[in-house]
């Protein structure tokens, strides 16, 4: 799961930098790139505390078939920075071990950088052995409702060569018993490898959960070969595909909750784009957000879109998860 800490203080930077060592354990790296992820945590988080008033810092545990690692991602709505002056050596945090952006940069395996006049995002991901070779990348924020321990959304991707799969789920309400019903749909993913599209994944999601809660599900299957994507989706899950210069669409999801009410499944294709991004969103987030409001957004990693997107139209009743697609 993400952890999140939210930062005003440096206490809370310390925290960050226990629960980074943390899943630096988890993820098998060696002591230098624990190291490493330490210092990133300890910069970022020294930003948000003297440069941004505060924000938050989300920190996962990255797997990619034999590959693991760990992405923090800093959030805040401070004041914006210029990136590219922040970047430059000399432009430092005080009382840090590093040289401020410039040394988070260079520590980090994958790095990048967005600025609004609302606040920043920055995502830095330290890999054990080099970046793996991603077709696309993909970026994720998923939490819990406040004040829960277990977030009842789930998401899931497979493939990950020239045919990727895409799942994301949202247990009906939220705590421990929407997190089973979403854990019931990510596992049943997992076993339909075989089957041949994103229907007939939906219609083995809709028996699987059938003892649960249930929940809604969405099914992205990205073909990277023909330049097609296939959608199924069951529910409140909402997803678009923006492309540059050319606008958003929606991504059609009928009414029903897999494992309980499913009048009709349906898969839906659409055109898959060199500049073209995926949005794939619970209901734990508002709907009437437009990439284009954030001038040169689209262009970067797919996790920074993911955080300014929860960051700015997350709701507080619900439990979050918004991923994001996008071509290197």
């Amino acid at each position: 799961m993400q952890q999140r800490i939210a930062v005003e203080d440096e206490s809370q930077v310390g925290e960050a930098r226990r629960v980074a060592a943390s899943l630096s354990r988890m993820a098998g790296l060696g002591e230098a790139d624990a190291g490493r992820v330490a210092i990133i945590v300890t910069e970022l988080g020294s930003n948000l505390r003297k440069h941004a008033g505060g924000g938050e810092l989300l920190i996962r545990e990255l797997r990619l078939g034999s590959r693991s690692g760990v992405e923090v991602l800093s959030i805040d709505r401070g004041p914006g920075m210029e990136v590219e002056r922040a970047l430059t050596d000399g432009h430092s945090t005080a009382s840090t071990r590093g040289e401020g952006l410039g040394a988070v940069r260079r520590l980090a395996t994958e790095f990048d950088a967005w600025s609004g006049t609302g606040g920043s995002a920055v995502v830095a991901r330290v890999w054990a052995s080099g970046p793996p070779p991603e077709p696309v990348a993909f970026g994720v924020v998923s939490q819990p409702l406040q004040g829960q321990a277990e977030s009842g959304d789930g998401w899931e991707v497979r493939g990950l060569r020239s045919v990727i799969r895409l799942l994301v789920a949202d247990g009906l309400g939220h705590g421990p018993i929407a997190a089973r019903a979403a854990a019931a749909a990510v596992e049943a993913f997992q076993g339909a490898d075989r089957l041949p599209g994103p229907e007939a994944v939906v219609h083995e999601l809709h028996g699987a959960l059938r003892p649960t809660r249930g929940a809604a599900v969405a099914v992205v299957e990205l073909d990277l070969v023909s330049r097609v994507l296939k959608f199924a989706g069951l529910g409140n899950i909402s997803g678009t595909l923006d492309v540059q210069g050319r606008g958003s669409r929606g991504l059609v999801s009928h009414s029903g909750i897999a494992g309980h009410e499913a009048r009709r499944i349906q898969e839906f294709s659409f055109p898959w784009g060199p500049r073209t991004v995926l949005v794939v969103h619970s209901d734990g987030l508002h709907t009437n957000w437009k990439l284009e409001s954030y001038p040169g957004l689209q262009a970067r990693h797919p996790s920074l879109i993911a955080a300014i997107l929860y960051r700015d139209f997350r709701r507080a009743s619900d439990d979050a998860t918004v991923v994001v697609v996008k071509e290197p």
